[in-house]
């Protein structure tokens, strides 16, 4: 009777280490790739609203290099680590997003009396 219960709790072990290592591991490792993508994305975009006030006078070319090696300096003290494409996407979303919602404020009137319209 005993060699029989220890053969079930054996076999349940099993099971539960396989459903573990085959769900468990792999939804964890997506979490934690996700949290770090959203963590990157905010730092993108914290980023480029800074390049946009600090270096506003400055062109494109040189926002998007200081807004690079500034997410490189913190994106590898949070131990993230993205290639130098995955660096450029992000950045460039950031700068749409800004864009977008700078001009969501813009008001356009129309003027019924045009100069010239019904003259």
């Amino acid at each position: 009777m005993n060699e029989i219960l220890f053969e079930i709790i054996k076999v349940v072990v099993m099971v539960a280490v396989l459903v573990i290592t085959r769900y468990l591991v792999p939804w964890m490792k997506e979490k934690i790739g996700a949290d770090k993508l959203a963590t990157a994305e905010k730092w993108a975009r914290y980023a480029v609203l800074k390049a946009q006030q600090v270096l506003w006078e400055q062109g494109g070319k040189d926002k998007k290099a200081y807004v690079t090696e500034f997410l490189k300096e913190i994106l590898m003290a949070k131990n993230i680590a993205l290639s130098d494409e995955q660096l450029d996407v992000l950045i460039e979303a950031a700068v749409k997003q800004m864009k977008i919602e700078e001009n969501a404020g813009v008001v356009i009137e129309t003027v019924d009396d045009a100069p010239g319209a019904a003259e």
